[in-house]
């Protein structure tokens, strides 16, 4: 059980409503992908580097480093999912980031669920 993402002013249980399950745990996981870290206070080291990494050079110590960024957060704070597949895209070109995640529930080994989402100096893309 956990806060539904994004946050919606329209939903019929108010500004902050729950999420329960799959829902639950792929919307965490957008969350823990999202933050950067030092952003959360009281916990300066939860989240990744992606938004920081459209800045670099998206050359290969850079992606080496986002992948290792992810997947160690992943590792340390969802402990509820084993990744089966994670893809970095660089687009230079845009200056953006893309991320194809597929990962199964603990419990659930046999069910996977997918997470597409880009980042650029824009702003963020999710589908999934």
């Amino acid at each position: 059980k956990g806060l539904e993402w994004p946050v919606r002013s329209t939903n019929t249980g108010g500004m902050f409503s729950n999420n329960l399950n799959e829902g639950c745990i792929q919307d965490g996981l957008i969350q823990l992908l999202l933050t950067s870290r030092g952003e959360r206070p009281m916990r300066l080291d939860y989240g990744t580097d992606l938004r920081r990494s459209v800045f670099a050079p998206l050359d290969a110590v850079t992606l080496s480093d986002l992948r290792s960024s992810v997947l160690n957060a992943i590792a340390k704070y969802e402990k509820r999912v084993v990744v089966r597949s994670f893809e970095l895209i660089p687009e230079v070109a845009t200056s953006s980031i893309s991320i194809d995640l597929v990962f199964s529930l603990k419990d659930d080994v046999l069910s996977h669920h997918r997470i597409l989402l880009s980042v650029n100096t824009q702003g963020v893309s999710i589908n999934g």
